[in-house]
């Protein structure tokens, strides 16, 4: 139902069987049921801004974010180099450069640092994207300027 499928395990019994604690979010779920957050397939392959679908449907999108679980399996499926280790899955680089990569690669969460560190991450994120926003702004201006009759 809205395009979830249900957990093999229930909430308590996953608990029980692996020590996890799940997370249940009704407020995510509010807005799934909503329509402010779309439900989709799962992704068969990410381009520049092109996500194709396991049922082939392609969509493209202005920022794609992964959460990826607790444990970093990034190279195995990030056809990148340099941002993360092949041992670990980490970014290369330590806490707090390990944040971004090249061609708007952004990475969250991988500090050990808990919330905190998360934060830290997504603060120099939003800081970059507007230096990188504003950039482009100008540079697109200074274009359409230069096409106005003099």
């Amino acid at each position: 139902r809205f395009g979830l499928d249900r957990p093999r395990l229930g909430p308590l019994e996953l608990k029980n069987l692996s020590g996890k604690t799940p997370v249940l979010d009704v407020g995510t779920l509010a807005r799934i049921k909503s329509g402010d957050i779309k439900i989709c397939p799962g992704v068969g392959r990410l381009t520049h801004h092109t996500v194709e679908f396991i049922n082939g449907r392609k969509e493209n999108f202005d920022a794609i974010i992964l959460a990826t679980g607790y444990r970093s399996n990034v190279p195995s499926w990030l056809k990148e180099g340099e941002m993360f280790s092949e041992k670990d899955g980490l970014p290369r680089r330590p806490f707090p450069n390990g944040w971004k990569g090249e061609c708007g690669l952004y990475a969250v969460g991988f500090t050990k640092r808990g919330l905190l560190g998360a934060s830290m991450d997504a603060k120099r994120i939003a800081v970059d994207i507007e230096r990188c926003w504003k950039a482009e702004a100008k540079h697109l201006m200074a274009s359409a300027r230069s096409l106005l009759p003099q």
